[in-house]
């Protein structure tokens, strides 16, 4: 009786860890199914038992228990929420749950070759999407849509299977992860990897349209160098700067040109010269700047504890009335984690977000693989950086994303800090 109990758990465990994988691998292409995969991990976890041992284990992990504690303020905070319906901020909350994923997904990394798989299944996933966006960029096959129960669905060189913005930012922390690859990998896979990493960097910087993801890659490119080379950084980093400004001018490349002038406005309109814009800049990153010291001002009305989990478009309709009915972005999502946080809950959330990114940046040192660690430290600079110009934890696939990264590099932490 004993062993067959011991042989259900085993199973259900198994089925667990599936399941997980399952759940990262349809988070480029399918909400729905990405949805599914967790929900049945949840359920396989629970079946398979140990919820002591796991639960010890979660709290132990500095990662997890910041993202709890988080996620339990959230929870709270409904409670002095200014939504008009509770389902409001209960709909906002769920978008939260990327906050206890990271628990729920930490203790089916318990080995290092489970974490193997988990990594390497996200490049096979993309690695899927990347040759599907190729055919396309190279007129081989034609972009293709279909429909489910209603919903229109299609699969595009810039944005794969999500929207560019989704998909650069996925492919550009694919791109690292290959780059690393490449080097610390021992066997003839790392030519798999190499090539992965060309067409990966090309498709993330010159051809998908991206810009969050496109300055990511450039900042990763940027870490990745550095933690390779060290002091060397300082010559070969203009090396790279000056290889992608080579391609950039190539008369062919228009994409390239294209691209490269985007990023260059991006930043230039996240700057400080907000002052600059006009009434015609309508649209994109011309709004930001605005939207930014909208959700600025809205924090002075609730700055301690905020106006609650989904509070967000009250307080911005309610305070900022004029705004609200001119910008057409933003009203729901200032398009920046750190706002949208501070808006919801103050002083206390923001330094709550801010422990979490340190804790993960900390954490990194406990990581003894050099090729986790490596990694862990870019997931640190794509979420921080991520999260201001995106609400990366609060997006569905991005988030996603991010707890099962957090879950598998943060499973293992080997000495004290």
């Amino acid at each position: 009786m004993t062993k067959n109990i011991s042989s259900s758990k085993e199973f259900f465990n198994k089925a667990a860890f599936f399941c997980g994988i399952c759940f990262m691998i349809f988070i480029p292409s399918s909400t729905a199914l990405m949805n599914i995969f967790i929900f049945l991990t949840l359920i396989f976890s629970l079946l398979a038992g140990n919820l002591k041992k796991s639960i010890l284990l979660i709290w132990k992990n500095p990662v997890a228990k910041a993202a709890l504690i988080l996620f339990a303020l959230l929870s709270v905070s409904i409670s002095w929420s200014i939504v008009e319906e509770t389902s409001e901020g209960l709909r906002v909350l769920k978008k939260y749950n990327e906050l206890w994923y990271i628990a729920l997904l930490l203790p089916l990394f318990n080995t290092d070759v489970r974490r193997d798989i988990g990594i390497n299944a996200y490049i096979v996933s993309m690695a899927i999407v990347l040759i599907g966006v190729y055919l396309v960029y190279f007129e081989i096959i034609l972009p293709f849509s279909w429909t489910i129960k209603g919903h229109y669905q299609s699969f595009t060189v810039d944005g794969g299977f999500a929207s560019h913005v989704i998909t650069n930012i996925l492919m550009a922390f694919a791109m690292f992860i290959a780059a690393h690859k490449s080097i610390l990998t021992k066997s003839l896979w790392r030519i798999f990897y190499f090539v992965f990493f060309v067409f990966s960097f090309y498709y993330v910087l010159f051809i998908s349209t991206g810009t969050s993801g496109q300055i990511l890659a450039i900042l990763l490119l940027f870490l990745f160098i550095i933690q390779h080379s060290g002091v060397r950084a300082i010559f070969l980093i203009p090396v790279l700067l000056i290889l992608i400004g080579s391609i950039t001018i190539i008369p062919s490349n228009g994409t390239a040109k294209s691209n490269t002038n985007s990023i260059l406005f991006a930043i230039d309109k996240l700057g400080v010269r907000y002052h600059h814009l006009t009434s015609s800049d309508t649209a994109g990153f011309n709004t930001r700047p605005r939207i930014y010291i909208n959700a600025l001002k809205l924090i002075t009305h609730k700055p301690f504890i905020g106006s609650g989990v989904g509070g967000f478009e009250k307080s911005f309709r309610t305070y900022e009335p004029e705004f609200y009915k001119l910008t057409s972005t933003g009203k729901r999502n200032p398009h920046n984690e750190f706002l949208m946080i501070s808006v919801q809950l103050g002083v206390a959330g923001l330094l709550l977000l801010l422990y979490l990114f340190y804790m993960q940046a900390a954490c990194t040192n406990r990581i003894r693989d050099r090729e986790y660690k490596y990694i862990a430290q870019g997931l640190v600079i794509l979420i921080i950086i991520g999260c201001m110009g995106n609400s990366m934890i609060l997006d569905s696939r991005e988030g996603h994303f991010w707890a099962f990264f957090s879950a598998l590099l943060f499973s293992k932490l080997e000495n004290k800090i």
